[in-house]
């Protein structure tokens, strides 16, 4: 038997740390946010907002990634999300947001997934 370790990994998709423009709309209300990702896996992403969304709030996204002439649309809903404070003279609250895709092509997962792939740093 192998030696257990107290840490599993549990993320299905490689995550790439990464600043992608992404508009995500809260479905059922007007309007949408632009934001930048900070990192993105082909199963969800993290964002950040200036806004507090509860857990299981159903998003809508489109993300543009740089190497894609397209835009990626996704649903998606917040699991997790996580506040911190700006540095300089006027601190701002920020929240880093947790989604997971809960509606998306195979085509996007599949472009989002090559993205990454191209993208990320082999280990040594």
């Amino acid at each position: 038997m192998g030696q257990e370790t107290p840490f599993q990994e549990r993320r299905r998709y490689v995550r790439l740390k990464t600043c992608v423009e992404v508009k995500y709309t809260v479905i059922g209300k007007p309007g949408g946010i632009q934001s930048l990702t900070k990192n993105i896996s082909a199963g969800g992403l993290c964002l950040t907002t200036d806004e507090k969304l509860s857990t299981e709030t159903p998003l809508q996204l489109e993300l543009k990634l740089p190497d894609l002439k397209d835009t990626i649309r996704a649903l998606g809903r917040v699991v997790w999300q996580k506040n911190f404070e700006s540095g300089g003279k006027e601190p701002k609250i920020y929240f880093d947001t947790g989604i997971e895709f809960t509606g998306i092509s195979d085509f996007d997962r599949f472009n989002i997934n090559r993205y990454i792939l191209e993208h990320v740093e082999p280990v040594k």
